[in-house]
């Protein structure tokens, strides 16, 4: 892929490549600045192999999940245009008739000859343009009389010879050149696989219900010489131009023509632009039209493989968040495992800062182990998946799926791996290194300072101002630069003042900023922030003046601070950017702040801005996330003033999961009106919701204990390790909490994507879809029949098994336009008269007889049989389908239309209202009254407006779409009927309507398969956290075990409390997970956020697929803990009651 959201992958990737560069620097400096704590960090990887194993299996998550979504684009991306450029060839755009000029019947709709050759005469030796190629097509039906195979839509193509040498010709598979005479056939690869075609062969094509026998004397490769003219439907052959022209009579005209620029095949899309306009131009007044397909084709291509990206990135969110609090969670144990030593260091004289490099090179030791295991597993993930859709959806793909990676991609994979990492790693390392030296040492609990500020206005109003300062500032700015572009130079200029702001707590707390009578002499100002920003130029040049800006005024204040500050100051310093700076320079030196109300208070403000953003903008993404912070910053505040922990959290919590429900299930629309989103609401709301779950459970589990206690007398035995399994978790809420989070994430993804998954399968490819029909036969357009039941006995097949037969005249959305009575706007901003809809025509059998549900009828029509038979006694009366009113929203996003027909939403009892149908290629329009409106169901095999087959006929006389449904009678397969048909008949192909439906089924489970297995990647993370968990738990509790032990505890029951412990936790998260997930899709289905087919369409949960997941995840960590659990049982008592 070249681009992703908009931004070019070159550039994305020297970027990351610089960023990584900046990392590996600043490692680099800390080897050379100080090797002691540099090898002293690197010497405990290699210390606990089994431990430096799990840790890097989960870290390596956010690269895996990386590498495996580019992958995937890059792998469609490339699939496509492979095709593309195999089909195309050399040609680059092509000219065809446009009938919004000028309208024309279909064989009029034609090119002279004579303006061709003036073209090629008007541009020999252009820059851009090197050929013309005028065509002949027709899609007729083939048979090879020698195996009797058929293909009844073959795309037949005829060139000039004189014409395709700027091509360098028609040639075989060989690469010999191909000369076609009268008579004679090059089939094309995919032709002549589909009717088994040797050359030699003799073929029938038939044309108007004649026979044409041809031979067949090459084949040739799938390209518009060969007639592959779709990438989905590639079967065609060339024939000789004149010998087609006869047959056709077509004359000195041809269909279309086709444009080679100068160049190879890939080379000539860059001249694609200039060669456009430049024949847009010679075509000006003249009723034809320029199209670049080859350059469409491209771009289509890196359209889909940004979706499938995009898709692939937001599923991947949910694991790469887990994995982010794996590294948090990982690199806290470790602090806490290796306390006692880092005070010992501390106390021989190493300073905080060195901790921090001893864990930095440490944990990039991991880093870059992770990142190389991620690169490797990702790509290996993207294989099984490919091979996965391509087994069992190629058909319905139509791509020959060739895995492939783009180096720029693997790079950014390995690159933003590593850094996102890195980054959570520095965050971790720095609060790692804030410990009480005394305690370290002793390995007793962290004791906080006594804060004489704390639940006061004035300690508030302290922290307020350093979270505005440390980052505030410049985040607020930003934003509202965004919010408010008009006023961009003055918040940007804001933001500026704010550079320093993140510096001046480090300086504060450094030698270099204390008062002259505590400042240590010798001592220099950390300099690896300059390294940073020259690292990371030309943006490290706003960290490099942010530094020297902080260092001068550190320098300034240090030895001026003064007695006591006015407590008025402090509000002042909150609104005033400058005044804020300088008065966070001012504080006293180690003074406690209370950062969570700090950076919650700024997260507020950025909320607040965002919720009138969303009201404004009608999103709910900005909405929703504005909100969501704006509560946390309640609970972070009451929580400050020692309102009751549990109940402020608990409540706070639930009142959020509450909006939660509410905003996407439209309730409160009365409130703050419609509001849009995408899929990036599906992202927030898991993270929001799970974050609200965990506090809930976390602060109220112990609520669990009483039952408990209830179930001992069923379970005497083992009662004192249930009780100890749920005691111990909640003695250390952050570590469950976080594991809980991790499990539950992934979970709600899981759930949310199969819950709606299976119940859209429910509405579009259920038993309804089949309107009552069991066979569908399509009939070339060139070959229409009369009287079905007659050709098909006259074929020799038996037409007993034939219960009802109904014919369709297929106006296709091409050839076809409906008035555009709502005036909704196109793809391009213009309001059209006439918008573009498939127009079917059906006959008296085909009404009477279906059985397709109405979501809508007109009044005056009491059911859907009394419309349906409106429709079968004639009469200008139209069935709209569902799709014209959809209006996708909520989740599903605003939806792109572009010129096909959109009308506003039908309600049951509407009254009727007429429609005009406009045929483009004469201008006639044919007045409709429309009274219903059919569900969403029946799409899958009629998509498009309803009109009785005489109304279809007057309005449009061209059309050749033709299709034949047939109902079977009890005992009859629809399947083997279908194959007898195509058998017999040679102008037509048949298929079994549940068939389809099967194969659809089929295509949805495999896509299922895949992006279920792709998000349940991040279980991997979950279950990884339970086991470091589990592992640091039999060393912090090793005297424990061992007085329990001593008491009576057996090894058994010891290792049952382990395994309880992480079974609690483990199917908290499964629980929560699942209840959010099932809960949340309830909401968003029934109230039509997910697409307005979902309203009163019922909800299922596929319990027996969500049982499958849950009981893996729970399983899969229960394995994990089974090895800790066993350890503990094994520790000796008297060596565990000894353990300091």
């Amino acid at each position: 892929m070249n681009d992703i959201f908009g931004l070019s992958m070159t550039y994305i990737a020297a970027g990351c490549l610089v960023v990584t560069a900046a990392i590996l620097a600043l490692i680099a400096f800390i080897a050379i600045r100080n090797p002691v704590m540099f090898k002293m960090g690197l010497r405990n990887i290699p210390r606990r192999k089994a431990q430096t194993t799990l840790i890097i299996i989960g870290l390596m998550l956010s690269t895996l999940i990386i590498t495996a979504a580019f992958g995937t684009g890059d792998t469609l991306t490339s699939s496509i245009t492979s095709q593309i450029y195999e089909m195309a060839g050399e040609a680059d755009e092509y000219i065809t008739w446009d009938t919004e000029k000028e309208a024309a019947p279909a064989d009029q709709q034609v090119i002279p000859l004579a303006r061709v050759d003036e073209l090629r005469q008007q541009f020999a030796g252009d820059e851009d343009i090197q050929a013309f190629l005028p065509f002949l097509t027709e899609q007729l039906p083939v048979q090879n009389t020698r195996t009797r195979l058929n293909e009844p839509a073959a795309r037949i193509v005829a060139f000039r010879p004189a014409d395709t040498e700027a091509l360098g010709g028609l040639k075989d598979l060989s690469g010999r050149p191909v000369t076609l005479g009268p008579g004679e056939l090059a089939v094309n690869k995919e032709l002549a696989e589909e009717i088994d075609a040797a050359v030699g062969d003799q073929v029938l094509a038939f044309y108007k219900g004649t026979p044409v026998p041809l031979t067949v004397t090459a084949i040739v490769p799938n390209q518009v010489l060969g007639g592959s003219f779709q990438f989905r439907q590639v079967q065609g052959g060339a024939t000789n131009f004149e010998f087609l022209s006869e047959l056709t009579a077509r004359g000195e005209n041809a269909d279309g023509v086709f444009v080679s620029n100068r160049g190879g095949v890939r080379s000539g899309l860059d001249r694609s632009d200039a060669a456009t306009a430049k024949l847009e131009a010679a075509l000006e007044g003249e009723p034809y039209r320029v199209e670049a397909f080859k350059k469409d084709g491209i771009e289509m291509a890196e359209f889909f493989g940004n979706i499938l990206l995009t898709f692939f990135i937001v599923l991947g969110l949910f694991s790469i968040a887990a994995g982010v609090l794996l590294i948090f969670l990982i690199f806290v144990m470790l602090a806490a495992e290796r306390k006692p030593e880092m005070g010992m260091a501390r106390a021989v004289g190493a300073k905080r800062r060195q901790l921090v490099e001893s864990f930095l090179a440490e944990g990039l030791g991991y880093d870059l182990g992770s990142a190389v295991v991620g690169l490797v597993a990702g790509i290996g993930v993207t294989f099984v998946m490919m091979a996965i859709l391509e087994s069992a959806a190629a058909d319905e793909i139509g791509l020959d799926m060739s895995v492939t990676f783009a180096a720029r991609s693997l790079i950014v994979s390995f690159c933003l791996g590593l850094i996102a990492t890195f980054i959570v790693i520095f965050v971790s390392s720095w609060r790692a290194s804030r410990l009480n030296i005394v305690a370290a040492i002793r390995d007793l609990p962290e004791t906080r300072p006594l804060n004489p500020e704390r639940a006061t206005w004035l300690g508030y109003s302290r922290a307020i101002l350093n979270g505005v300062v440390a980052g505030g500032i410049t985040a607020i700015s930003l934003l509202a630069a965004l919010r408010f572009p008009g006023q961009a130079p003055l918040f940007l200029l804001a933001a500026l003042v704010g550079l320093p702001g993140p510096w001046l707590g480090m300086l504060r707390g450094h030698n270099f900023g204390a008062p002259a009578a505590d400042r240590k002499s010798g001592e220099r100002a950390p300099a690896w922030p300059f390294i940073l920003g020259v690292c990371t130029l030309p943006f490290g040049l706003l960290v490099i003046m942010g530094y020297a800006l902080a260092l001068l005024l550190v320098r300034i204040t240090r030895d001026r601070k003064p007695e006591s500050m006015p407590g008025w100051l402090l509000p002042a310093g909150i609104a005033i950017a400058p005044l804020g700076v300088v008065l966070s320079a001012l504080q006293t030196r180690g003074r406690a702040v209370a950062w969570s109300v700090g950076f919650g208070t700024v997260g507020a403000v950025m909320g607040a801005l965002m919720v009138q953003w969303g009201l404004e903008a009608n999103q709910m993404f900005l909405f929703a996330g504005g909100v969501s912070l704006i509560f946390f910053w309640v609970a972070a505040t009451l929580r400050y003033f020692h309102i009751h922990e549990r109940l402020t959290f608990t409540v706070v919590s639930a009142w959020l999961l509450a909006l939660w429900y509410l905003v996407p299930g439209k309730k409160l629309d009365w409130l703050v009106g419609p509001l849009e989103g995408d899929i990036e609401m599906f992202f927030l709301s898991g993270v929001a919701m799970v974050t609200c779950g965990v506090f809930i459970v976390v602060y109220n589990a112990d609520i669990i204990l009483p039952v408990v206690e209830k179930l001992g007398s069923r379970f005497g035995r083992i009662m004192p390790a249930m009780k100890t399994a749920v005691a111990y978790p909640l003695t250390s809420r952050f570590r469950t909490g976080m594991t809980m989070a991790m499990i539950g994430l992934i979970m709600f993804a899981l759930v949310v994507n199969s819950t709606l998954n299976s119940n859209f399968e429910r509405i579009f490819l259920s038993e309804e879809s089949r309107g009552g029909w069991d066979v569908q036969l399509m009939v070339n357009p060139n070959n229409p029949i009369t009287g079905l039941r007659a050709t098909v006995a006259g074929a020799g097949v038996d037409t007993a098994p034939i219960a009802a037969v109904g014919e369709n005249r297929i106006a296709y959305g091409w050839e076809a336009e409906v008035e555009n009575r709502d005036g909704f706007e196109n793809d391009d901003g213009e309001v059209k008269e006439f918008s573009r809809l498939t127009v079917i025509g059906a006959d008296r059998d085909y009404f009477q007889n279906t059985e397709i549900s109405l979501k809508a009828r007109a009044a005056g029509y009491p059911n859907d049989r009394a419309a349906w038979g409106a429709l079968a006694d004639g009469g200008a009366l139209a069935i709209l389908p569902a799709s014209v009113t959809a209006e996708p929203e909520g989740f599903g996003g605003p939806g792109e239309f572009t010129d096909v027909l959109r009308l506003k939403p039908l309600q049951d009892g509407f009254e009727p209202f007429t429609l005009g149908l406009r045929d483009p290629g004469s201008g006639n329009i044919v007045t409709v009254t429309v009274i219903g409106q059919a569900k969403e169901a029946g799409e899958i095999f009629w998509n498009g407006m309803f009109v009785p087959l005489e109304t279809h006929k007057e309005a449009y006389p061209d059309a050749k779409g033709q299709a034949f449904y047939l109902s079977l009678g009890p005992g009859m397969g629809s399947r083997q009927y279908a194959r007898t048909l195509e058998a017999a008949l040679v102008t037509a192909s048949a298929e079994s309507l549940q068939k389809v439906l099967d194969d659809q089924q089929a295509t949805s489970n495999a896509f299922m398969l895949v992006f279920q297995g792709f998000m349940g990647l991040g279980l991997i993370v979950g279950i990884a956290a339970l086991g470091v968990v589990a592992s640091r738990a039999v060393v912090e509790r090793r005297q424990q075990i061992g007085m329990l032990r001593a008491i009576g505890y057996k090894r058994g029951m010891v290792a049952l409390s382990f395994l309880f412990e992480s079974g609690f936790v483990a199917a908290s998260g499964v629980l929560l997970g699942l209840l959010l997930g099932v809960s949340l899709s309830w909401v968003l289905f029934t109230s039509g956020s997910v697409g307005e087919e979902s309203k009163n369409a019922g909800f299922t949960v596929p319990w027996l697929n969500l049982a499958g997941v849950s009981a893996l995840a729970f399983g899969a960590s229960m394995l994990m803990t089974f090895l800790p659990a066993r350890s503990a049982s094994r520790v000796p008592i008297a060596e565990a009651l000894r353990y300091e």
